[in-house]
């Protein structure tokens, strides 16, 4: 057993309140949460399509009012006319559809900007290319430039200067009527280029404008996603942070101190859980932690056997890399009691909140010591079902971690349990099997490995939440965010987690060798190209999750 002393305790504790007094404004506002700041700039264009559609038609209309009175032949007044109601009829139309919102699509706005470039220019060939009113195509131009699409901003651009150039020059060039009020007569043919080429420059310039203000906010939203990821992050630790918290042991003496044991003589209480209570202890040159069934559950049977059972079911294994049970029995006043070896190291969730990521390297010894653990309790039959950083322990003189905590085990062969019909473990890092109180074996033990990897990978657990059912829809149903855009990573080692953590045990590694196996190559960029391919299709078929993407560093 580690021993959780007063050291450690304090500085979680330490720890949380300063986390919570850094970032207290910022997780009680609404960006502590990742806001889907792609639908937000969706829904903003929108809303500006509508006002400028709406404005469009409204000062086309205004336009068409004026065609009966101003000069020139009917038959040039009534096209231009009919050429509003076109430009009228095309906005309303764009309104409608912007009642659906799916139906705005790109191809539709490019065709949106299209037509009313052409037709604008059509209408304004009637009211002089060389007038104040060629300014209107400007806004166009800029409207359409500030577009999500790229493909839409070109195309109204490229239609409009082009539309505008081939008119001018006709006029200029005298091909084509000049029909303005204000007709450039006889100027030179140098005003009439410095005319067109002005008009020219004001398009791309507003082009330009559009296109640079949508990427300046686009990079704002970028900052912002990554921002709120970061703040997600350090949420997901700071919930992490409060459960571990909250299993905190408090040191110091306890109720047994001082008392012998089966010649086990009690020490400092090292810890205390919803269990029992552990102590250090010593027989003659012997040391190690005693746990004990803690009096107030006595009167369960189930809670006795279940302790018991733990005793049992790790005395059964007999591996380096898996805390070594010295003896059980029961204290004269009846309480149960398990000695194990006295670890001396941190477990991994205290590691972790010194240094939230893990080097490569620290975590491919991590998971190939936690695989030799998980295939030593396999080889014993057992299912652990609790793996999870609290219960992996470097030990210093040993230098290797180690395994601990049977208390949920179960015996793969016959499939018993103390725990029947009852969810055990810790969500963030369940299997989906047993997320659903469903069989397990050893391949729910494979996917804790891999859960915890990549939780010393990130900074960041597979899943998070305010409450124990939605991390468990989240276990069941989603995946979790690529580990390449919160850290640094090999790709390979990336696939080797997607199949680690696979929903389906069949489509997981199927021992926990054949994990660290994976791992220790893909690390080194050198995984077998069978286990990339089926890396690839498992991301192809389930995506990470496309809500956090991004750099989370």
């Amino acid at each position: 057993m580690t021993e959780p002393d007063a050291e450690t305790i304090l500085e979680t504790s330490n720890a949380l309140r300063e986390a919570h007094s850094r970032d207290a404004q910022a997780l009680s506002s609404p960006s502590s949460h990742t806001v889907a700041t792609s639908v937000v700039m969706r829904t903003e264009e929108l809303e500006r399509a509508r006002a400028f559609y709406r404005l469009t038609a409204m000062m086309t209309a205004a336009a068409g009012a004026f065609m009966p009175f101003v000069g020139g032949t009917w038959a040039f007044r009534s096209a231009a006319l009919g050429l509003c109601a076109i430009v009228i009829s095309a906005n309303m139309i764009a309104l409608r559809r912007l009642r659906d919102e799916t139906l705005y699509t790109e191809r539709f706005v490019a065709l949106m900007g299209a037509v009313l470039g052409v037709v604008s220019e059509l209408v304004l060939f009637y009211l002089g290319l060389f007038t104040a009113a060629v300014m209107v195509l400007p806004v166009g131009v800029y409207f359409f430039g500030l577009s999500e699409s790229r493909f839409a901003a070109r195309t109204t651009f490229i239609v409009g200067s082009l539309g505008y150039l081939v008119l001018a020059s006709g006029v200029a060039f005298g091909v084509l009527p000049d029909l303005g009020p204000m007709p450039l007569g006889s100027l030179s043919i140098i005003w009439k280029l410095f005319f067109m080429v002005m008009v020219e420059v004001v398009f791309a310039t507003t082009y330009f404008l559009a296109r640079s203000s949508r990427r300046a906010t686009d990079t704002a939203i970028a900052r912002v996603e990554r921002a709120n990821r970061q703040i997600d992050q350090k949420e997901a630790l700071l919930a992490e942070a409060r459960g571990e918290l909250d299993r905190a042991l408090r040191p110091g003496e306890g109720r047994y101190t001082e008392q012998v044991i089966d010649g086990w003589k009690l020490g400092a209480l090292l810890g205390r859980g919803g269990m029992g209570e552990v102590y250090s202890a010593t027989r003659g040159a012997e040391v190690a932690a005693v746990k004990l069934l803690h009096p107030s559950i006595l009167s369960d049977p189930s809670h006795v056997k279940r302790f018991e059972r733990e005793a049992e079911l790790a005395s059964k294994v007999d591996s380096p890399f898996v805390a070594r049970v010295i003896g059980s029995g029961a204290g004269p006043s009846g309480v149960p009691y398990v000695a194990m070896e006295l670890l001396l190291g941190k477990d991994l969730a205290w590691h972790l909140r010194q240094t939230p990521r893990m080097k490569l390297t620290a975590v491919t010894e991590l998971v190939h010591h936690g695989a030799k653990a998980l295939a030593a309790i396999r080889e014993a039959g057992i299912v652990h079902r609790d793996l999870k950083p609290q219960n992996l322990v470097f030990e210093h003189r040993a230098h290797c971690w180690k395994l601990l905590d049977f208390g949920v085990s179960r015996l793969e062969a016959s499939g018993h349990t103390l725990t029947q019909g009852a969810l055990v473990g810790t969500p963030a890092y369940m299997a989906p099997e047993q997320a659903k109180l469903g069989t397990v074996d050893h391949r729910a033990d494979v996917y804790s490995l891999a859960a915890v990897a990549y939780r010393a990978l990130t900074g960041k657990p597979l899943f998070s939440g305010p409450e124990i059912a939605s991390v468990l829809y989240q276990v069941v149903h989603d995946t979790p965010t690529a580990p390449s855009s919160l850290a640094h990573i090999p790709a390979d080692v990336e696939l080797v987690v997607a199949i680690g953590i696979a929903k389906s045990a069949s489509d997981r590694f199927q021992r926990a060798e054949e994990l660290a196996k994976a791992f220790e190559l893909a690390a080194a960029s050198k995984l077998d190209e069978p286990t990339r391919a089926r890396g690839r299709k498992l991301v192809q078929d389930r995506p990470w999750s496309e809500q956090r993407e991004g750099d989370g560093t």
